[in-house]
């Protein structure tokens, strides 16, 4: 791509070789390193592309093989301006355009991320923008190593970043921490109790540091403690001599109940589409639309509105501001419909599928799904229960009490 640039950029004719000994012309063009592309055998000898400069260094060796090159086409930057060169305004143009080029390519106008897992692309560029390293931004202006180091600064689950710039284009490579940090775990000393974030029974129970205050088996309400961060330390006479502090520390699965509910009008308006389309087309500068002044629709219809960018680009690096926007007008009616009892079924299915799936990816294990679906006056309700296993472990500071001199001495029962 680039090579073909350049040599547009220099210019080069297309020809037509003819004569007593083309192959030997050939050699000796390979010998003095004139450059020869696009060859392909004709009726009469054969056609090839060559560039100016070395065209221009044919004619001893058209005279050594006695041969003759006929030009057939001119192609090239050149070439163009040679033809346009009593049009000033024209060529004008063509110099603004070239010093736009030159100065749009000092700003960033594309910027790509990978690897994003935990955080959104928008959060990134967000961010991005608050650091002056956005869209629309001098390229000198930014500082790559200080916005890394600030991107995994403000966000933890950020382990590693790369930020580098090619052409007018930004490229943010991060990788994010596979096992986010919990809730507790802090840069202060604070100490931290392991409470029920919900409603349910424990199914499994596995206790690492502090002191457990339920079993197996249990019901607990939300709120209520599971893990104590404060550990009693007993003295000879089983007295409470002191406590310890640690942040609690446990995996605890409950079984827990997810009330469900979904209603669905039976009468709902549907789009029926006529087929008919129309598409226009226009240019995007920056945040400015060039609008097509010939396009035009009928208000009175109805439309689905498609819309498609493609941002202008020379090469994979170099980006400029402009896009073109695609619109596609889909006209449609609005039909009203009922739905029989084939279809709730399987709309209600769908939208309990799509449920249970959006559980599933928080990592909550379903065990049991018991919902019906009732009938009413103007819509249907699926309605139930959704048993799952699911980690209820939540986090608050812990109480801290202290044993005081006068707890500690022991009770005098003498008379």
């Amino acid at each position: 791509m680039l090579l073909s640039m350049v040599k547009y950029f220099k210019g080069y004719v297309y020809v037509r070789l003819t004569g007593y000994a083309p192959e030997r012309f050939l050699n000796l063009c390979g010998n003095r390193n004139i450059l020869i592309w696009n060859l392909k055998p004709c009726e009469e000898g054969y056609e090839f592309c060559i560039s100016v400069d070395g065209f221009r260094e044919l004619k001893p060796i058209l005279k050594k093989t006695r041969t003759r090159v006929k030009i057939i086409r001119k192609m090239g930057i050149p070439f163009g301006i040679y033809h346009y060169r009593k049009r000033k305004v024209f060529c004008g143009g063509i110099l603004l355009f070239a010093v736009l080029l030159y100065l749009l390519s000092g700003y960033v106008w594309n910027i790509e991320v990978n690897g994003n897992s935990y955080l959104s692309e928008e959060t990134i560029l967000d961010f991005l923008k608050e650091e002056d390293a956005s869209f629309g931004t001098k390229i000198k202006n930014i500082d790559c190593a200080a916005v890394e180091e600030k991107l995994r600064t403000k966000y933890s689950e950020v382990i590693w970043t790369s930020i580098k710039i090619y052409g007018t284009k930004m490229t943010v490579d991060i990788q994010e921490n596979l096992l986010p940090e919990e809730e507790y775990e802090k840069k202060d000393d604070t100490v931290y109790d392991i409470v029920a974030a919900k409603d349910g029974i424990i199914k499994e129970m596995v206790t690492r540091n502090g002191t457990p205050l339920v079993t197996v088996g249990a019901e607990v309400k939300k709120g209520e403690t599971l893990v104590s961060g404060q550990v009693e330390i007993v003295n000879d006479d089983g007295e409470v001599s002191q406590y310890l502090y640690h942040s609690a520390d446990a995996d605890i699965l409950a079984e827990v109940v997810y009330p469900y509910k979904d209603e669905m009008k039976a009468v709902y308006t549907d789009k029926v589409y006529t087929g008919e389309e129309k598409t226009d087309y226009q240019l995007k500068f920056f945040d400015f639309n060039v609008k097509n002044p010939f396009f035009h629709i009928n208000d009175d219809l109805e439309y689905e509105i498609v819309t498609e960018e493609q941002q202008f680009h020379f090469t994979d690096n170099f980006y400029l501001p402009i896009f073109l926007v695609k619109q596609t007008y889909k006209e449609y009616k609005k039909v009203e419909k009922t739905y029989t009892e084939k279809e709730i079924k399987t709309l209600a299915s769908k939208n309990l599928k799509n449920y249970i799936e959006d559980l599933e990816e928080k990592g909550i294990q379903i065990i049991e799904k018991n919902v019906m679906i009732v009938r009413t006056k103007q819509s249907y309700v699926a309605k139930g229960t959704i048993r799952a296993y699911e980690s209820i472990v939540s986090h608050i500071p812990t109480e801290v009490s202290d044993i005081t001199s006068e707890e500690r001495q022991p009770t005098d029962e003498s008379d």
